[in-house]
């Protein structure tokens, strides 16, 4: 069994942030290659919803990492 009184790894503390970053770049990714194929649709509302949401996603990761950095 794991020692109770240890504390968790830093890849442990940040592993959610890091599932919302990688996410995040995915959606990023599916919005880059939808413009890049059809630039004429760029400010489609589902096109916008991707951009919006995949930046939403990232800097909510971002905000959990920085917080779990700063856990002792």
């Amino acid at each position: 069994m794991p020692d109770p009184t240890s504390t968790p790894s830093l890849l442990h503390r940040c592993a959610v942030g890091l599932w919302f970053c990688a996410i995040a770049a995915l959606g990023l990714l599916r919005y880059a290659m939808t413009w890049l194929r059809h630039p004429e649709h760029a400010g489609d509302t589902v096109m916008w919803l991707w951009l919006v949401g995949s930046l939403l996603v990232g800097a909510i990761g971002v905000l959990l990492i920085v917080r779990a950095l700063k856990r002792p």
